[in-house]
């Protein structure tokens, strides 16, 4: 009879909910709680959530934390934080934050007041959402549930697993409280006037504790192009011409059925009474001394042509009744801004603000944007956009954390578990 029984409980099928909890059950809480950042996001008045700034934000992730640690200590028993610290609690909630930020690629951000379906339940605005604060609520109270219990008892072996889960956690967890710290500005910059004001997306004006004085604004450019442009539409004749030839001295080039060589190039100067020479002097465009010949009508043509400035018109050549041989605007190659800042506290120092090389001045960084691409490389303007993340630091804590867990896991783990099998091996060859 006994036997009877134990074999109907095997062959039983487990149904949903039943202790314990797989990832079916995961997965739904998941979408469940999705749903509900969804139903939040449309029914509150306000878009999104507000992220407290410092110290509030440092308060709430310490009560957070505190939370976390009470509910391992004297309810981890309980069936649902017995099973927030399991593995298919974890990979759910990691899913789901993972698939809200894909969504913050596929769906355009920062515009709480977009209309539509989107917009009422936070897709334009994710980061501030309460679908995603949802999803990060999930996934750090399961990553903090399940690091606890693999941390207590402290065990060698379970080290990388440590690194790597509290590495994520802290990685998330200073993200998102950085939030309300997070200021991103733009400012503007001329000439020999010293700015220390930017503006936020609402055109609203914050002072700033440094100030900045352009001294010169620097660009350094490819050469231009040559291409054969239809007059009719203003596009190029062969659209699968590319890459497009650079205007060289002496280089002979196919564009279509036309040989073009380059007699001559200046990359600055002016025509005067039909002379073109070169020149230095504030929007003075390249200039190229052209003869076309065509190889199946044995047409031919020769002139200058000229991409013109912000102050000169562009010239060109007729190649027929519809084709236009033109010289294309010069694209940088680099640019840069060299800039004195100023602080209350500090002597004066001049910086080099380049794309991707942002230097750093009272706690805020610089990155190089824009300038005024009408004037070009004569811009007297330098577009900027200063940071401030006074969290980023501890976001990279958690980084190394993470890459520490991983060298762990695969060259020490890897002689941890060595060491097990010949302790094993060890062992059986004592009870053989």
């Amino acid at each position: 009879m006994d036997s009877q029984n134990i074999s109907r409980k095997k062959t039983q099928k487990k149904r949903l909910f039943d202790t314990p909890w797989k990832y079916k059950e995961g997965f739904i809480v998941a979408l469940a709680l999705l749903l509900a950042g969804f139903i939040i996001e449309v029914i509150t008045p306000q878009p999104g959530v507000s992220i407290p700034a410092f110290p509030f934000n440092m308060y709430a992730g310490m009560a957070f934390i505190t939370t976390i640690a009470f509910l391992h200590i004297f309810y981890r028993d309980i069936q649902m934080v017995r099973w927030l610290s399991t593995i298919p609690a974890a990979t759910s909630s990691i899913c789901l934050i993972t698939l809200l930020t894909i969504l913050m690629g596929v769906f355009q951000q920062d515009q709480p007041d977009a209309g539509g379906l989107a917009g009422a339940i936070g897709l334009t605005h994710l980061k501030n959402a309460w679908p995603f604060l949802m999803a990060q609520l999930y996934v750090l109270i399961s990553l903090g549930l399940v690091t606890l219990r693999r941390s207590i008892p402290f065990k060698k072996k379970n080290a990388g697993f440590m690194l790597n889960h509290a590495g994520l956690w802290i990685v998330i967890a200073a993200a998102s409280l950085g939030t309300g710290d997070l200021r991103r500005l733009r400012m503007e910059l001329y000439e020999n006037e010293p700015v220390w004001y930017a503006y936020d997306d609402n055109s609203q004006v914050h002072e700033l504790p440094f100030a900045l004085e352009l001294i010169n604004f620097d660009i350094d450019e490819y050469p231009p192009q040559l291409a054969i442009v239809d007059s009719h539409t203003g596009r190029l004749t062969d659209p699968a011409l590319r890459p497009l030839p650079y205007i060289e001295t002496g280089k002979t080039t196919e564009l279509l059925d036309w040989s073009v060589t380059i007699e001559e190039f200046f990359p600055m100067a002016l025509e005067t009474d039909g002379q073109v020479s070169y020149s230095e002097e504030t929007g003075a465009p390249p200039f190229a001394r052209i003869s076309a010949h065509n190889q199946s009508t044995g047409e031919s043509h020769e002139g200058w042509i000229s991409c013109g400035s912000f102050m000169y018109d562009a010239q060109f050549i007729w190649l027929d009744g519809r084709s236009v041989l033109v010289m294309t605007l010069p694209e940088p190659r680099k640019y840069q801004s060299h800039v004195e800042a100023r602080t209350m506290h500090d002597e004066p120092r001049e910086l080099f603000i380049e794309v991707n090389k942002p230097p750093k001045v009272a706690g805020w960084r610089l990155y190089q944007v824009s300038y005024n691409q009408q004037m070009g490389k004569w811009s007297d303007v330098s577009v900027l956009e200063v940071v401030r993340d006074p969290w980023l630091p501890v976001v990279y804590v958690g980084f190394i954390m993470l890459l520490a867990g991983a060298v762990y896991i695969f060259w020490i783990g890897k002689d941890t578990a060595t060491e097990e099998t010949e302790e094993k091996k060890e062992k059986n060859e004592l009870q053989a």
